[in-house]
């Protein structure tokens, strides 16, 4: 719909305080102001348009739920990329203290504070492990799917080597050392702290050896 307004401003033009005749007025002045209300007519979408609308947005839901996960593992692996140096560490204080016969309180907050990490990080693989089983049921042939499902698959990888074959060697190692010592000297939930940094450490690897399959499973499905 247009709407339009027109307006004429004549303005006279006078010599001499005095209005000549018509022949008189030379160049009248005009001017048209013109206003427009353009209402855009609603395009209405096909059916086949609103279906590829609706697969784009369904699709785009999916790799968004994909990288989400992608990027708790990413973290899991990040987090645990030192963690056998760290535990050696431990294990390298405790001996010093066995062989020294001084107490070190900085072990036990440290030995304390290792132990609370690993239950969160097998909190995390736990919550990873379902995460996985979700996109299962909602994984199909997908190129960027496929891609995001590779890199979900290889940092899995990392996690079960890091731990099978280094931090649960390096756990198990530091529980027999601290459980060896006098808990005088290293702290009476020592042993404690370091038999769970040991069973976590298992429990880690053996949820992560499970869940590479998942993982090689979630690549099968999507590779196109």
């Amino acid at each position: 719909m247009i709407k339009l307004l027109l307006t004429v401003i004549v303005i006279p033009v006078f010599l001499h305080s005095e209005i000549k005749s018509i022949e008189s007025v030379k160049n009248i002045d005009v001017k048209f102001n013109i206003n427009k209300e353009v209402e855009l007519p609603k395009v209405k979408l096909s059916k086949e348009q609103n279906i590829t609308q609706g697969k784009d947005q369904i699709k785009q839901d999916i790799v968004y739920r994909f990288n989400q996960v992608k990027g708790k593992v990413w973290k899991l692996k990040n987090d645990t990329t030192w963690l056998r140096t760290d535990i050696q560490r431990l294990e390298y204080d405790a001996k010093r203290i066995a062989s020294s016969g001084q107490q070190n309180y900085w072990f036990q907050h440290d030995l304390r504070n290792m132990a609370y990490k690993m239950s969160q990080w097998y909190n995390d693989i736990q919550s990873i492990e379902y995460d996985i089983k979700d996109l299962l049921n909602i994984a199909y042939k997908d190129k960027e799917l496929n891609k995001i499902a590779n890199d979900i698959d290889w940092y899995i990888r990392d996690i079960e080597n890091t731990f099978a074959f280094d931090v649960e060697n390096a756990a198990r190692n530091l529980e027999y050392t601290v459980r060896s010592i006098d808990p005088k000297l290293v702290g009476y939930d020592a042993q404690w702290n370091a038999m769970d940094i040991s069973r976590y450490a298992r429990d880690i690897a053996y949820k992560a050896r499970y869940l590479y399959w998942d993982s090689r499973e979630l690549v099968n499905r999507t590779t196109p």
